[in-house]
């Protein structure tokens, strides 16, 4: 199931750029620098990627991406958008950068720290937001108690199934193409 609201999808990219620092620990602690910039560079790109995947549900989902907190009707959705695709890029590069740096500096228990430290944040927004998750409709129908459950939307459904297998099989085969890495001489 995606996880996409724009409170949530930023934290989804920073905790799953730590993931992938944390899968190149070995690479980083070989080639340095580069391999941690290879990590962020890499993160930000599926940041990106996922920015786009969840993007039928900014424009076709709208209030349930702002979980309901704003009438989006006036918004200008297209620079919006630009800007959130961006915001998750550089949380994903972040996410590597932050724990890959305490990796290169040999700080293995602080790197995850940093990564459950990112890892429960995005947990604790999507406590918050989890009704408004499980909701979908305008911000007037769930404000009413009328929005219908997320799963009850095919349209919701069919993006939500085709989302995550994108940004789900791009994660797989990133994390792959680090392990070989790692395994290669």
């Amino acid at each position: 199931m995606t996880l996409a609201t724009v409170l949530i999808d930023p934290p989804t990219t920073l905790f799953a750029g730590g993931i992938l620092a944390l899968v190149s620990l070995k690479l980083i602690a070989r080639n340095g620098v580069d391999e941690l910039w290879r990590a962020a560079q890499l993160s930000a790109a599926w940041g990106f990627l996922y920015a786009l995947c969840v993007g039928w549900f900014f424009f076709h989902r709208t209030d349930w991406m702002f979980v309901y907190a704003l009438d989006t009707a006036p918004l200008p959705l297209v620079p919006l958008f630009i800007l959130f695709a961006l915001v998750c890029a550089a949380w994903g590069g972040l996410g590597a950068l932050a724990v890959g740096a305490l990796l290169l500096l040999k700080r293995t228990g602080l790197a995850f720290a940093a990564f459950a430290s990112a890892l429960a944040g995005f947990g604790l927004l999507l406590f918050v937001t989890l009704d408004q998750y499980l909701h979908v409709g305008t911000r007037a129908e769930y404000l009413a108690g009328t929005a219908k459950k997320t799963l009850d939307d095919p349209g919701w459904v069919m993006a939500s199934n085709l989302a995550s297998a994108v940004f789900g099989l791009a994660a797989v085969g990133i994390i792959v193409l680090q392990v070989r890495r790692t395994r290669a001489p």
